[in-house]
């Protein structure tokens, strides 16, 4: 059963509410006047993809190594899209790496 605040008890206990409202999905707030409201969470905490991935150990690459590889793979594998996807003559500037 959905929980029924009223407004001046939702302002009171905020923390309270929002916390119902996680639990149970929604929550409705009544104003003085008779308007109801349903306060529900927009979305659940996402966790990161990347939460589970380990690192690997790398020995004799240095991280601005690694990271221009990166780098300059990455404009590669852009260039190569570009010009599959056939730019009708546009020109493209490769971006100098230091």
């Amino acid at each position: 059963m959905k929980k029924l605040y009223t407004y001046s008890t939702a302002r009171q206990r905020l923390a309270e509410v929002l916390e119902e409202a996680s639990r149970e999905g929604e929550v409705q707030i009544r104003r003085q006047d008779g308007r109801v409201y349903a306060v529900t969470p927009v979305a659940q905490s996402a966790q990161s993809p990347f939460a589970n991935v380990t690192g690997r150990p790398v020995r004799g690459v240095t991280s601005k190594e690694l990271l221009r590889a990166i780098r300059e793979e990455g404009w590669a594998r852009g260039a190569r899209a570009l010009r599959s996807a056939g730019t009708r003559g546009a020109t493209h500037s490769r971006r100098r790496t230091r």
